[in-house]
Formats: C-alpha cells, sequence, structure tokens
C-alpha cells in the first residue's frame, strides 16, 4: 500500500492491494476537500479509518454517487444509511462501531469485508457477491455456521468467530477458496466435499483445537483440492495435489 501526497494541505491518493483503482483517502478535518479531489480526479474509490476519519454519519456520500468502492475502518458511526446511495458500489470494507445494514439495497456489490453485527441483513441476497471475508460472526449457540451467505460465492474467509463447527453451512458450489483464521473453538471443518464441492485452496490458521487431522478427514473424498493448510500442517501440496 502506497500513499502519495496530491498537493500541500491536501489529501492523499492510495492504490488499496489489489484492486488497483486509486481511492481518496478521506480526513474529517478537511472533509469537503477531500469530496472535492475526488470529484476532480473523477475517482471511484475513497477509504477512511481512525483517527483521520471520525464523522458520525455517511452523509458526504451524497456528493459522490458514482463511488464503487468504499472502505471504512475501525470507525464509529451513529448513522450509515448514506451507503445506500451508492447505486455502483463494487467493494465495500467497514470495521468498527456502527448500525445494521440492510444489505438487499446494495446490490451491486462483488465484494465485501465485513465485521458482523448481528442486525445486520440480507447477504444472501447479494447474488453478485464474489468474495466475503467475514469478521466476528457469532453464532447464536456457538456450534455451527448458521448465517446464510450469497450462494454465488467463489471466495471466502471467515476470521474471529466463535464457531466450533463449518457443519452448519449449505451448500456453496462455486466457492474456490476458502480461508478461516483465529476461530479458537473452531474443532471441526464438517463435510467440506458436500458444503463446497468446488474448492481448490483451504487455509486454517491461528485455530489451536483444530487439528490436522480432523482437516483431512473434512476433505476425504474431495475431487478439486489443489493446496491445504491446517492444523500448522501442509496437508494438500499445490505442487503435487495430492493428500499428505
Amino acid at each position: 500500500m502506497k500513499a502519495s501526497p496530491l498537493n500541500p494541505g491536501k489529501s492523499i491518493l492510495i492504490s488499496e492491494g489489489g484492486w488497483g483503482d486509486p481511492s481518496m483517502g478521506l480526513e474529517s478535518r478537511r472533509l469537503q476537500d477531500c469530496i472535492d479531489e475526488t470529484l476532480n480526479r473523477k475517482l471511484k474509490g475513497v477509504f477512511g479509518r481512525h483517527p483521520e476519519f471520525v464523522e458520525l454519519d455517511l452523509n458526504f456520500l451524497t456528493q459522490l454517487h458514482e463511488l464503487e468502492t468504499v472502505m471504512l475502518r475501525d470507525i464509529k458511526l451513529r448513522d450509515c444509511s448514506a451507503i445506500y446511495e451508492l447505486e455502483n458500489l463494487e467493494y465495500f470494507a467497514i470495521s468498527g462501531k456502527r448500525p445494521a445494514i440492510d444489505f438487499t439495497r446494495l446490490k451491486c456489490l462483488q465484494r465485501l469485508v465485513l465485521e458482523y453485527r448481528r442486525k445486520d441483513d440480507g447477504l444472501s441476497d447479494l447474488t453478485n457477491l464474489k468474495l466475503l471475508h467475514l469478521w466476528r460472526y457469532k453464532a447464536p449457540n456457538r456450534e455451527e455456521f448458521s448465517l446464510p451467505l450469497s450462494p454465488n460465492l467463489e471466495e471466502l474467509g471467515i476470521n474471529w468467530s466463535n464457531v466450533e463447527s463449518l457443519e452448519g453451512f449449505g451448500r456453496y458450489p462455486n466457492v474456490k477458496k476458502l480461508e478461516v483464521a483465529r476461530c479458537r473453538n473452531l474443532k471441526s471443518l464438517g463435510r467440506l466435499a458436500k458444503a463446497f464441492p468446488k474448492l481448490e485452496h483451504l487455509v486454517v490458521t491461528a485455530c489451536g483445537r483444530l487439528t490436522a487431522g480432523e482437516a483431512r478427514t473434512a476433505l476425504s473424498g474431495h475431487k478439486h483440492i489443489k493446496h491445504a493448510y491446517a492444523g500448522k500442517e501442509l496437508i494438500v501440496s499445490s505442487r503435487v495435489g495430492k493428500m499428505r
């Protein structure tokens, strides 16, 4: 991630990870300058993070209807309803305190990085969503993952969840990459061939109760797996494509 100054006293541009397009860094102390610069340069993305960005709402987005990318990290919002103004929003990342989001109103989303809130709704309605990295989903009974997701996902990340098992997943026929991290209660991956029949890449890290043996059992009979790492062991090597 590299930042470069626009003009003295102005904000910064950033090229954010692998998404490619430059985005405007938002600073509350000169927010209108950031908005004007975004419009002047016809940028399609913005990002804000504490402590530079301390807005309590997203009303400034009403001036930026053409945005396709919004990234908000470690923020504290009382109102985030203005996000629904962005009809072309394709990539959305948000973490921190905020009200619930109705994702049925964000139909164009293709990539989502979400620190989950219990009253968030409509993830399963995002039929265009290909990538989801989900943070801090807490299952009601801690036993199984029971949150319905988009049926067309191709990449899924689960981070800091309280679940003990992924057995509760439905069937996600297009997921090729699954990453699970920092889920300290996780003991079982369920039946991966049933839940993710096209899975090619599995990476499980910092999940102390999940053993390599359990991962091998979960992958048993899977026809498409090319790379798997779990229980601090390389189970399937991408070079040979065979279980070790």
